[in-house]
């Protein structure tokens, strides 16, 4: 059983005035979602598109599996949408420069963050990327033990809160941390 995690970051699926769909991985992966009668397709795309309106953004995580009974094998874009990630299977992979538009199949299935996470990070046999803190409200986090961070939570607002919690989801998943987060959101509301 093996993961592959290609790619992960922020995107944003949006539809442009003539009712056009633009999925943008990151800031430089510009894709046309179109649909046809053979199925949707992604077409390699450039940035020059005006968009109307946004129908969903989030974070993505590009995974290639293999041998892991509860994907295909073959790559798979998980886009975050509702608390969960949908599944989007890649048959063929992206598009590419020299390949311009790819199949795409698209599932109802969400799949769990924590779920998603553990079948990278089982299946990799490597730990879940650390990340960069240096944006968090609390300087040097990375280095705190859960008592350590515990104690630095009291001077933070709600949105600080959140981003510590956010980030702390995506890197170590210490629950007594993310539990202790919770706790003082629900009192700040």
């Amino acid at each position: 059983m093996t993961a592959t995690l290609q790619r992960r970051g922020k995107y944003t699926l949006f539809q442009t005035p003539r009712q056009n769909r633009i999925l943008v991985l990151g800031d430089d992966m510009w894709f046309a979602w179109v649909g046809g009668q053979q199925g949707e397709i992604l077409v390699r795309s450039d940035p020059d598109h005006e968009r109307e309106r946004t129908i969903q953004e989030g974070e993505f995580y590009l995974v290639d599996f293999d041998d892991d009974p509860a994907f295909t094998d073959m790559p798979h874009l998980f886009l975050e949408r509702n608390g969960g990630f949908q599944e989007v299977i890649l048959p063929n992979g992206l598009p590419t420069d020299d390949d311009a538009q790819k199949r795409v199949v698209g599932t109802d299935k969400i799949v769990d963050r924590a779920e998603l996470k553990r079948h990278i990070h089982s299946a990799a046999r490597e730990p879940w990327p650390v990340g960069d803190d240096r944006e968090l409200a609390i300087p040097g986090y990375n280095e705190l033990s859960v008592r350590g961070a515990k104690a630095r939570l009291d001077d933070l607002n709600p949105e600080q809160l959140r981003r510590i919690r956010e980030y702390e989801l995506d890197t170590r998943q210490r629950k007594t941390l993310i539990h202790e987060i919770d706790r003082r959101l629900r009192t700040s509301d």
